[in-house]
């Protein structure tokens, strides 16, 4: 997990605020939920075919910190539209043929 943490912290560069704890948390629900979502049990390799959707969806939880619940929210001539995250992460790994059938 320290491996796929770092690349997301590389990923994030100048976004990322030295809270890790937090970081490893929304890492470790998002790949329980992805690994619920595609039906894979918890393997190196299942978590390894899982990361480039779980990655995404970490930053953009990571990024949208503070503004949960809200669809859309505007600053000055700044507007930020949210969507649903999880449901993005769903429809990828359903979309991408990752989910096995029950």
């Amino acid at each position: 997990m320290e491996e796929y943490l770092e690349k997301i912290i590389t990923d994030l560069d100048v976004n990322y605020r030295n809270d890790e704890e937090v970081l490893k948390d929304i890492l470790e629900e998002t790949n329980s939920v992805a690994l619920d979502i595609s039906h894979r049990e918890e393997t190196e390799e299942n978590k390894k075919r899982l990361f480039p959707y779980i990655k995404k969806a970490v930053k953009a939880i990571y990024l949208a910190r503070g503004g949960e619940g809200l669809q859309s929210r505007n600053e000055g001539s700044i507007s930020n539209s949210y969507e649903n995250i999880i449901e993005v992460l769903r429809n990828d790994i359903v979309n991408n043929g990752l989910r096995r059938l029950p």
